[in-house]
């Protein structure tokens, strides 16, 4: 299992945390989601068929926030 971890503008409570985390479990690989408005910080765990990155910021900012970077692996 991996752990991608993104830095997100727009999150500023805790309905924000869980919007992303429903937007994010929705993709397939997806084993777990950890958002944090406070630091605004997303951890993705992904598991063996590992999902692309570019697909979980795509997935946040079509949610309504912005991906500030997404690291590479």
């Amino acid at each position: 299992m991996e752990t991608v971890v993104l830095q997100v503008d727009g999150m500023s409570c805790t309905g924000c945390e869980q919007r992303i985390g429903t937007v994010l479990r929705r993709a397939e690989g997806v084993r777990g989601v950890v958002a944090d408005h406070v630091c605004g910080r997303v951890e993705v765990r992904i598991g063996p068929e590992l999902v692309d990155r570019a697909e979980l910021a795509e997935r946040i900012e079509a949610a309504g926030y912005r991906v500030v970077e997404v690291p590479t692996p």
